[in-house]
């Protein structure tokens, strides 16, 4: 039986030690989770208003649409969540009306069928037109490229202008002309790699093979048969994070440690021992599920590795609640986001009271604006000195600007996130071959899980946990 240590409780951490919980079996005898915040939950957290407003700090939906996110349903649902579920489906207002700003307007995507078929404000020729001259671009034999690059050849500068730049921004608050392609979107890659067309490869591959492995789930089978785009809890994401920290202390032996610092990392063997508030913790394997700058710290002793997770960088997000009296938007939507050479201090603002009215407790308008990523140095200079009146005091302006509101909110919430979000820059998946090899070559007992690495969002990050439990566990 073997004994394993989870380093980091966010939830990536947290679906690890689950997974490992419940699938391990007769195979894991101890597990030890340690976070060092006093919190878990990692970049999900929720302020809960005593009216039943809420904020999230962080991620405030999870998608469906693929196998991460029909697996986050999955997941959901054994934990008894299905109740506490709010979708948004495909007829949804809210998903049918996604608005980016443009020459300091907003203007919905193009989404319906006769949409594509006309010129819109955002693209001067009919959708249809880019889409033939994706399906006839030759393939290229490039290795990398940026997100950018690879929508302006693929499909047109106004498509990778109005599309994929205010889309990186709000996946990854990062600049698309910096991003990597293969692995922000490795489906478009391995896509054109493969057939030549992102448009062949969904024309050949059925929309089933993205649920059909989590048919088994009644939940998921909901989720299909009325058509979910995205979902949160009623009372906020952190119920997810609730929910995992209460399954796992339920089954078997394990220590979920918070407050808990785990200052060095050595291997020796086939075992792994951890500094833990200068406590020793012997353990078979250890699944690392913090920061990839983090982890650099504690594996020294390595330096071709520790250059390669220093180089993975992160940038700092600024996220401000505000909440108005009344009904003030004059378009309903989900939100919009501001491509990176628009006049916006913004990268995007969500309008939450559309979003999920269930959650606005009073009429009320309420809003999330994001500011800075990799912008954040240009408009509020360094992170550590910069004040929260000034990032309060530009949400306001550029809410009122854009928005066309001219009132006071009257409540507000502003939460810095400092090297929050990790860039997948042109060659990141390259660093990772190093890692990957370093460790085998070591003969590491050592798994690196969590949005440094593959797949930012949260389902992702619960997948691709789910994924590395079972392969852990085969070589057992």
């Amino acid at each position: 039986m073997a004994t394993v240590a989870v380093l980091g409780g966010g939830v990536t951490g947290l679906s690890c030690a689950y997974y490992l919980k419940a699938f391990g079996g007769s195979k894991i005898k101890y597990l030890c989770l340690i976070e060092r915040n006093p919190l878990f939950g990692g970049w999900i957290q929720t302020t809960r208003f005593p009216d039943g407003a809420i904020f999230e700090h962080g991620p405030r939906t999870l998608r469906v649409g693929t196998k991460a996110g029909f697996n986050a349903i999955q997941l959901a649902e054994e934990l008894g969540l299905s109740n506490r579920m709010i979708p948004i489906t495909r007829h949804h207002p809210v998903a049918k009306t996604n608005f980016i700003l443009s020459k300091g307007q907003l203007h919905p995507i193009p989404r319906s069928l006769p949409d594509i078929f006309r010129k819109t404000p955002l693209f001067p020729r009919p959708l249809m037109s880019y889409l033939f001259k994706e399906y006839f671009t030759k393939k290229s034999i490039l290795e990398d490229e940026s997100v950018y690059d690879f929508a302006c050849r693929r499909i047109g500068k106004d498509v990778a202008d109005y599309a994929f730049d205010p889309m990186c921004r709000g996946i990854s608050a990062g600049d698309a002309r910096e991003l990597s392609l293969r692995s922000m979107f490795p489906s478009m890659y391995e896509a054109e790699k493969e057939h030549g067309s992102v448009i062949k490869d969904i024309m050949i591959h059925s929309k089933l093979s993205a649920f059909s492995e989590f048919m088994a789930s009644s939940l998921v089978q909901q989720a299909v048969k009325e058509t979910w785009r995205m979902w949160t809890l009623k009372t906020g994401l952190t119920e997810l994070i609730d929910s995992l920290a209460c399954s796992i202390e339920e089954i078997g032996v394990s220590d979920l440690l918070f407050n808990s610092n785990c200052s060095q990392l050595t291997f020796s063997g086939d075992k792994a021992e951890l500094l833990v508030d200068n406590e020793k913790i012997v353990v078979n394997h250890v699944f690392s599920c913090i920061p990839s700058q983090e982890l650099a710290k504690l594996v020294s002793q390595y330096p071709v590795m520790t250059n390669q997770l220093e180089s993975i960088p992160s940038v700092d997000v600024a996220v401000v609640y505000l909440e108005y009296q009344g009904n003030l938007l004059k378009t309903q939507g989900f939100g919009f986001l501001a491509p990176s050479f628009e006049d916006s201090k913004v990268l995007g603002i969500v309008f939450d009271s559309c979003c999920f009215p269930e959650l606005n407790g009073e009429n009320k308008t309420r809003l999330s604006c994001m500011l800075g990523g990799r912008w954040f140095g240009k408009i509020f200079g360094n992170s550590d000195s910069v004040k929260e009146e000034d990032i309060l005091r530009v949400a306001i302006e550029e809410a009122g600007r854009l928005l066309n509101i001219n009132e006071s909110p009257v409540r507000h919430k502003v939460v810095l996130q400092k090297q929050c979000i990790p860039q997948y820059v042109i060659g990141h998946h390259k660093k990772l071959e190093v890692v990957d090899s370093e460790i085998a070559k070591n003969n590491l007992c050592l798994s690196l899980l969590g949005a440094s690495y593959k797949g930012a969002g949260v389902p992702d990050c619960i997948y691709n946990a789910k994924l590395a439990v079972q392969n852990y566990l085969k070589s057992l």
